[in-house]
């Protein structure tokens, strides 16, 4: 009886991609896994093994999201709160998008 593969997992990824790799690099490396399942000339076990591959990118996907998510609500924080003693009464905070951004979703 053959063993089973090794489940993959981040140590995995190390081999595919450096452990700085950007989104847009586990991006393209996980497409490269959904288009060798999409074939479906895979064995159970392959087939398996790749998807657990799939699954491992989408969660250092979903972990630089995260990241930059964080990185972006902080630097949003900053803005509306820094300088805020040089605005006048009814004075609207300055943003990065500029003063008609905020505008276009008021109607919502």
């Amino acid at each position: 009886m053959s063993t089973p593969p090794q489940r993959p997992n981040d140590e995995w990824l190390a081999d595919v991609v450096p452990p700085d790799a950007g989104y847009e690099d586990l991006v393209a490396v996980l497409n490269e896994v959904v288009e060798r399942l999409e074939r479906g000339d895979l064995s159970l076990d392959q087939a398996l093994q790749e998807y657990e591959r799939g699954v491992a990118l989408v969660r250092r996907c979903n972990d630089l999201l995260d990241q930059a998510e964080l990185r972006v609500s902080e630097l949003s924080s900053g803005l509306s709160s820094s300088h805020g003693a040089d605005r006048g009464p009814g004075e609207r905070p300055l943003s990065l998008f500029g003063d008609d951004y905020e505008d276009e979703f008021d109607d919502e």
